[in-house]
């Protein structure tokens, strides 16, 4: 959840900015334009990397998971054939 945070708090603050550095330019209007399209590419970019990091990171983290319930139903299916096969001795 923190990520997700960090996610919203750099779209909220480049929205902030990119309104404030309009507000208070010093530059002409097409300029301005073109800095704002510029840093607005760049704040993208980062969107986009951290987005990618987290699936990657979430994926990850679902393979791990279901190699390890796969591990524990392998591991159950071998004790209850060894439970099956004590009590087949036993009742012989």
């Amino acid at each position: 959840m923190n990520k997700v945070n960090m996610l919203i708090s750099v779209v909220i603050g480049s929205f902030i900015g990119a309104l404030l550095g309009v507000l208070f330019a010093p530059d002409k209007g097409e300029k301005t334009r073109k800095q704002l399209s510029k840093k607005g590419d760049e704040y993208t970019e980062a969107v986009k990397s951290e987005l990618d990091d987290f699936v990657k990171n979430m994926r990850k983290k679902y393979e791990s998971a279901l190699k390890d319930t796969e591990e524990i139903i392998n591991k159950g299916k071998a004790r209850a054939d060894d439970l099956k096969n004590d009590v087949k001795k036993i009742l012989k």
